[in-house]
């Protein structure tokens, strides 16, 4: 809201109740219900200002608007076309305290009062704008507005005013983006959530000595400087100065406090602003545990000893953890207290000891090396805050108490956990399924010189190098050397065969072993024979002269897809051949090499799997796991209508392989059941990855197959990631319905295109 006559900013001034900025829920229905409300008492004077009446004071508010000041002059133009003139008598009620907003306000005539709790605060005049804040910020309204007499005034509903924003953050989003990047609070949060917070922040403009909030304000945003300085005072007592780059009003919003100090712009003043309504939309109820444990886990990745540590699990610790503001030379940890029993993060300001030495700098864990090693040695000196400080406090007690053992204990877990992972065999294992597997390890020592494994042996234990190197050689001929987190002996887990070569310890070494019997006790069947075939379709060294040809599977437009037997290892397999003739003919190579190039990075239970290529003088050969079963368009066709749990199945396993390929930066862009291979165990492949492209951000090709494409494809004016998740919900709708929502009548591109567009 703004006023060029008042002296002072209306809702700075006051501090709110409970019933004050209660986040609301936005749906279609309410707004709409909202707008009916605020314009029950209004007179429609003038529908669209396609003539630009007023249009000096209507430009004149918005660009002295703190948010809307940010629009190209054509797009304030296109705003003053869009706004409605009303007329609204004296001694009306045009909208209540608490209520959900309904439009955005500029006042051309007339004089209107603010109440805040029943007691009048200000009145806003001629030339003022009002209405904004609940709408910028997703709140109820803040205070009840009275037209005192007569009042005209030019009016924008909801909807368009979110569109309006929606313009400004999309020409600011770069700037956000780098600006959010620097952040402890998001310095972990994903790709895909760096992006939507940067799509979705707010920008602010204050003139010195403006209080940007007031102490016992409800904490409804984060703040970042982008320029100038921000004063923060408590109870008049100057705490920090802000600059540039800083980010402040986090810890309240994390503790779910209200303002615990007071903002004042020291200058002119440019903040980005995060309303919490965002950060709840992105990640749920639980935003301020995500927020918090962000900025712990980057602080536990400043200490060398912690970050060994899978940082996963301080996601279950958020209910264990004090979140507390300290005062200036406050004493934290007394003198000789356990340097173990606390973990204590910095989140703002440092410590100091008894000297003024600096023990723990923001963003850091103070003792993080004792906390880890168990170090019950006293602290020396007392530790005290400088200057004011928040910190996250854990109890070392605590966190033992709900892990069942020590930090050091679970990271070593959490080490071979890791190390698991990074094994073909286990990467797709679950976490639990992973830590069943770390109670069944064992370590083996061997001397330098000794053997590890012998070739010829009969093969009963998988290995990883835990510490140390081995030397393998066949037939008593040095191969290579095998260096620590390495592994060996995997297909002994699987195959009765003998040891294919002979692993000697270079210098000391230790090695972790699995038995084949716990290994077994542990795998169910199904997971087993899936694994096993995974090794299959891991084995690159199979070549040409090895394959047996059996059957013509397909052709298409470019080469025959075939049946093939490794006669190596006795295992079925598809092969593609493009004639090298066809490829020069028709510019296939950047295709080609695109796919591949895709494909080589991937490696999913629900998407096809590329073994290798190969080449001769006549063809280039892709060869792949051979899927034996039936295209789910056939598949929907036979059984017919999917119920809710069938469409629930395949819509969720889509998803699955879809979300693996957006977090490599793969976008698939030709979703449809013609591209999904259901097998014989019903669970599906994704294939044919030739519209498949590595984005960043966004691209603009208009691609795909017409009656699944998002509408951001047809308008060719960008688009990212999401419009695979519209072409899921296509199909989830042919599932059950037994055809495509928009365009199922049409059979010409166009005529789909604008189906979906206007529909």
């Amino acid at each position: 809201m703004g006023n060029k006559n008042l002296s002072k900013v209306i809702l700075e001034n006051f501090t709110p109740t409970s019933n004050n900025l209660i986040l609301i829920d936005s749906t279609p229905d309410k707004d709409k219900e909202a707008v009916q409300s605020e314009k029950a008492y209004m007179k429609l004077l003038n529908k669209h200002n396609k003539e630009c009446k007023d249009s000096s004071l209507i430009d004149d508010c918005l660009i002295s608007h703190c948010f809307l000041r940010a629009l190209e002059k054509q797009a304030r133009q296109e705003i003053i076309k869009e706004m409605s003139l009303f007329f609204v008598k004296a001694n009306v009620e045009l909208f209540k305290q608490g209520a959900a907003p309904g439009c955005f306000y500029i006042l051309r005539q007339g004089t209107c009062d603010i109440y805040v709790n029943n007691e009048k605060k200000d009145s806003i005049q001629k030339g003022s704008y009002f209405g904004d804040t609940a709408l910028l910020y997703g709140t109820c309204r803040e205070y009840t507005l009275k037209t005192s007499t007569d009042c005209y005034m030019w009016v924008m509903e909801k909807k368009n005013f979110r569109k309006v924003i929606e313009h400004i953050l999309h020409i600011t989003y770069e700037d956000n983006n780098s600006n959010i990047s620097k952040l402890p609070i998001f310095g972990i949060a994903s790709h895909d959530q760096k992006i939507k917070i940067a799509n979705n922040i707010y920008r602010e403009t204050h003139l010195e000595n403006k209080k940007i909030y007031e102490k016992g304000n409800i904490s409804n945003c984060i703040y970042i400087l982008k320029d100038g300085s921000i004063n923060l005072q408590r109870d008049g007592k100057l705490m920090k100065t802000l600059s540039k780059g800083e980010c402040f009003g986090a810890f309240e919003v994390i503790c779910g406090n209200n303002r615990i100090t007071e903002a004042i712009a020291k200058e002119k003043t440019h903040l980005l602003t995060i309303p919490v309504f965002w950060l709840k939309n992105l990640y749920g109820d639980n935003y301020r545990s995500v927020l918090a444990i962000s900025i712990i886990k980057l602080a536990f990745m400043n200490c060398p000893n912690l970050k060994k540590l899978n940082l996963k699990f301080l996601d279950e610790i958020f209910n264990l953890i004090t979140f507390r503001f300290y005062e200036r030379e406050t004493e934290v940890v007394k003198a000789g207290e356990p340097k173990n029993a606390l973990i204590i993060v910095t989140i703002e300001g440092e410590l100091v000891d008894n000297t003024g030495k600096i023990v723990c700098q923001r963003n850091n864990v103070l003792n993080g090396k004792e906390i880890y090693e168990e170090d019950i040695s006293k602290s020396q000196s007392a530790i005290r805050c400088r200057p004011n400080s928040f910190l996250a406090i854990l109890k070392n007690s605590d966190l033992k108490q709900h892990f069942k053992c020590s930090l050091k204990m679970l990271g070593e877990k959490s080490s071979f956990i890791e190390q698991l992972r990074k094994v073909n065999l286990f990467k797709n294992f679950t976490n639990a399924k992973l830590e069943v597997l770390s109670k069944k390890i064992k370590v083996e020592k061997v001397a330098n010189g000794k053997n590890l494994i012998t070739q010829g042996e009969e093969g009963t234990r998988f290995y990883i190098i835990k510490k140390g190197q081995v030397d393998i050689y066949v037939k008593d001929k040095y191969i290579r050397t095998m260096n620590e987190n390495e592994y060996l002996g995997d297909r002994a887990l699987f195959f009765k065969e003998p040891r294919s070569a002979t692993a000697k310890a270079h210098g000391d070494m230790e090695a972790y072993y699995l038995e084949k019997d716990a290994f077994e006790s542990v795998i169910e069947k199904n997971l087993k024979d899936y694994l096993r075939d995974r090794l299959y379709l891991q084995d690159n060294t199979v070549q040409l002269s090895d394959l047996v040809y059996y059957m013509k599977l397909g052709s298409g437009s470019y080469g025959n897809v075939s049946l093939v037997k490794s006669s190596k290892n006795k295992y079925f397999y598809a092969i593609k051949n493009i004639s090298c003739k066809q490829i020069l003919y028709t510019q296939l190579h950047q295709n080609l090499e695109l796919e591949r190039s895709i494909l080589v990075k991937i490696d999913h239970p629900f998407i096809v799997k590329l073994v290798k290529t190969m080449k001769d003088k006549n063809y280039v050969y892709f060869l792949m796991d051979y899927i034996k079963g039936k295209e789910l368009f056939d598949v929907i066709r036979d059984i017919g209508l999917l119920n809710k749990y069938q469409t629930q199945f395949y819509g969720a396993s889509i998803m699955l392989a879809v979300q693996y390929l957006h977090e490599r930066k793969f976008i698939y862009r030709d979703i449809k059941p013609e591209n999904i291979m259901v097998l014989g165990n019903g669970y599906i492949k994704l294939i044919d990855f030739g519209t498949a492209k590595a984005i960043n951000d966004k691209t603009k090709t208009i691609i795909g197959t017409p009656h699944y494409m998002a509408p951001e494809v047809i308008l060719g004016e960008g688009y990212s990631f999401k419009v695979d998740f519209w072409s899921i919900g296509i199909c989830m709708y042919e599932f059950m319905c037994g055809g495509v929502p928009f365009g199922e009548n049409h059979e010409e591109a166009m005529d789909v295109y604008i189906s979906i567009i206007n529909e």
